[in-house]
């Protein structure tokens, strides 16, 4: 998987770490896929944290749910386990409405 080339071939991503048995991480991942269908050039993929630990590692992942959204190639926005869907949503209405 090379997340580095995902980012870069996708002008707005979402790169969601998440762990196989993490409930918060399922229930989030919903909300967030629920809520980006409005936005139809908004990738999204999902790693699995805990079966792609030198990923994780990479991009600084220690603790599970993280959602980092990428512009143009580059970190923007980092969402933890608690984090605010509303805050997130306006968040992505101001990346998505600069890019688009």
């Amino acid at each position: 998987m090379d997340v580095e080339k995902y980012v870069k071939d996708n002008l707005i991503s979402i790169v969601y770490f998440s762990g196989s048995i993490c409930g918060a991480c399922d229930v989030i991942r919903d909300k967030v896929k629920r809520l980006i269908k409005d936005y139809e050039k908004i990738d999204f993929l999902e790693i699995n944290a805990v079966e792609n630990k030198e990923i994780s590692a990479k991009y600084d992942v220690f603790t599970l749910p993280i959602l980092i959204l990428f512009v143009d190639g580059k970190e923007v926005l980092r969402f933890g386990r608690y984090f605010d869907i509303l805050e997130f949503k306006n968040s992505i209405d101001r990346y998505y409405n600069m890019v688009f």
